[in-house]
């Protein structure tokens, strides 16, 4: 029998692992170059009108941070789906013990402005203990990307904006 090709297959498999690590590598989302990653003003149905639209943060690493005009904030992660869509989790902590866990999955437009999608709420009563309302939804979002923009011309100075407004004569005693 001739043992050399099967010599030489093992000792190309054993110089791959060597020089390159591993064989086969699993594919790690790109959350650097999505084109989900960035700032994102974002409004929701069913939402609470006076508190939209939310702000968004889906950072390079994976991170998520939602704020919100109701003095909430909630801290999450995200991760590509495909080339132009993502799943996001947030978890926000209420007043009492429990939580509520936020899922999304969204599109980006074509153009990386915008992008659309869905979520569901689930108020975690007890966390430790597992006590929740199940999956509540679907709701539909959208959001527009934040951009820089440079100071533009004052329409009126700080001083002006922040003056207290003119003070009144006192009033004379009736006699």
């Amino acid at each position: 029998m001739r043992r050399t090709p099967i010599v030489i297959l093992l000792a190309v498999m054993i110089a791959g692992m060597v020089v390159g690590g591993r064989l086969a590598v699993a594919q790690e989302p790109d959350t650097a170059a999505h084109p989900a990653r960035g700032s994102w003003s974002v409004t929701s149905d069913p939402g609470d009108a006076e508190y939209s639209p939310r702000l968004v943060i889906l950072s390079a690493d994976g991170g998520a941070i939602f704020v919100s005009g109701y003095a909430t904030t909630a801290i999450g992660a995200w991760e590509p789906s495909g080339e132009s869509t993502a799943d996001v989790t947030f978890t926000m902590v209420s007043d009492g013990p429990g939580q509520i866990v936020i899922r999304a999955s969204l599109e980006v437009a074509p153009d990386g402005q915008s992008f659309t999608g869905t979520f569901t709420n689930e108020i975690m009563y007890d966390p430790a203990g597992g006590g929740t309302s199940g999956e509540i939804g679907p709701g539909t979002i959208a959001g527009t990307r934040l951009a820089v923009e440079a100071p533009g011309s004052p329409a009126q100075t700080f001083d002006e904006f922040f003056a207290l407004p003119g003070a009144t004569p006192e009033a004379t005693p009736a006699s």
